[in-house]
């Protein structure tokens, strides 16, 4: 039992300490949402050369997507005729940073070890946009123009921008923050500091540990950082935790098998180089710098006593729309199962939370149908109803923006 409450201790104070920062880096990605709009990231993206490539790594940083949530979004770029180069900057610099996660490293890790990762997501994603170009052979752009109905339902009203933060956003990465904070937790009360010292003293071949760990897991950019934050106060180096923090995010197996089918074998190598040298270098400058001023986690990281009103606020507000994040996929996955006939349709055009409302505001008020549920990711619409009505459903769909593909 002291186990227990100890290890919910140690996770409760890494998530205080970070809510304040989540809290307001979801407002953020809210208002980001809101005046970025996807049309304008496609129309300076859509075109080869290294200004697309920059343009991609200045985009991509704040943008709040995970490595699988970027996947479409990259897709998207290549069929329009991105080059690979800004294909490449774009699928390393958005899942590595991302505003909530700026916010949230700042909280737990301080300002200069934020500032090392925004420049180390930067730098990486343009080199190794640069490099696939120069070395690609392969130059591919695509006549085909942008289709503007996949943008029609962004949703411009500040409370459409709150909305997809703490309801669509927040819970495609509340489960991964949980985890994270828990694991944190975890490290923080069941690890012995001399553990570190002892059996992580080589600070190289904790890099290449570090890279070897991160790189084919899902860990998103914010959930990543209270495991890091553990690692690196039980004596971990700040450079072999900024390993972590990059290779972790910028890859999955997800996001490697993307790679290697729409970029190449070419690609897929240079991708995955890049971003293990990238964060091994970038993190060994950390470590050479923090060793030449003497700088360790207790004096960059913060104690924010001053906030404890609004962190007690902040971690109600973010704790309450996880559960109500968790209910919506337990509904989704359980209750609907037993409301009769239920079909599953493909809907391609399906891009946006506002596509979701919109659908199941149609399909609501037709009698017949008793629950609709839309899958973003996998771009399926889940529909239960007392009636074999497939066609008349397919029509709807129709005639509002969404057919559905056989």
């Amino acid at each position: 039992m002291e186990i227990i409450i100890g290890i919910f201790r140690e996770t409760w104070n890494l998530f205080f300490q970070m809510s304040v920062y989540l809290v307001l880096g979801f407002i953020v990605a809210g208002f980001i949402h809101i005046f970025l709009k996807p049309e304008t990231v496609f129309r300076h993206l859509g075109m080869p050369g290294i200004f697309s490539i920059v343009k991609a790594v200045l985009f991509g940083a704040p943008l709040p997507l995970c490595s699988c949530g970027v996947i479409p979004s990259a897709a998207s770029l290549y069929k329009s005729g991105a080059s690979r180069g800004s294909v490449i900057a774009f699928l390393i610099s958005t899942p590595t940073t991302g505003i909530d996660s700026i916010f949230a490293t700042y909280g737990l890790l301080g300002g200069i070890f934020m500032f090392f990762r925004i420049i180390a997501t930067i730098v990486i994603g343009f080199a190794a946009g640069i490099i696939i170009d120069v070395f690609s052979k392969e130059k591919i752009f695509s006549e085909k123009q942008l289709d503007g109905k996949n943008f029609l339902c962004s949703d411009s009203t500040i409370v459409g921008g709150l909305k997809y933060a703490f309801i669509e956003l927040y819970g495609s990465v509340a489960k991964w923050i949980f985890w994270g904070v828990l694991i944190g937790g975890i490290i923080s009360y069941l690890v012995p500091e001399a553990f570190v010292s002892r059996y992580f003293n080589n600070r190289y071949i904790t890099y290449l540990l570090m890279a070897a760990v991160g790189t084919p897991l899902y860990v998103c950019a914010t959930g990543s950082i209270p495991i890091a934050a553990s690692l690196v106060a039980k004596g971990l180096s700040l450079g072999a935790g900024l390993v972590f923090l990059i290779a972790g995010p910028a890859t999955n197996t997800i996001t490697m098998l993307f790679v290697g089918k729409t970029l190449g074998r070419k690609g897929f190598i240079i991708y995955i180089i890049s971003i293990i040298i990238g964060a091994i270098f970038f993190g060994w400058l950390l470590d050479m710098i923090a060793g030449s001023f003497s700088i360790s986690i207790s004096e960059i990281s913060h104690r924010h006593e001053r906030f404890s009103v609004i962190s007690y606020i902040s971690s109600f507000v973010l704790i309450i729309f996880a559960i109500n994040s968790g209910i919506a996929a337990i509904k989704q996955k359980f209750i609907t199962r037993k409301m009769g006939n239920c079909f599953v349709f493909s809907v391609p055009d399906v891009s946006c939370a506002n596509c979701e409302k919109k659908i199941k505001k149609v399909l609501s008020s037709v009698d017949e149908i008793k629950s609709v549920d839309v899958d973003l990711k996998r771009k399926k619409v889940r529909i239960c109803s007392t009636s074999d009505n497939t066609e008349k459903i397919k029509e709807i769909l129709a005639s509002v923006g969404y057919p559905v593909s056989e």
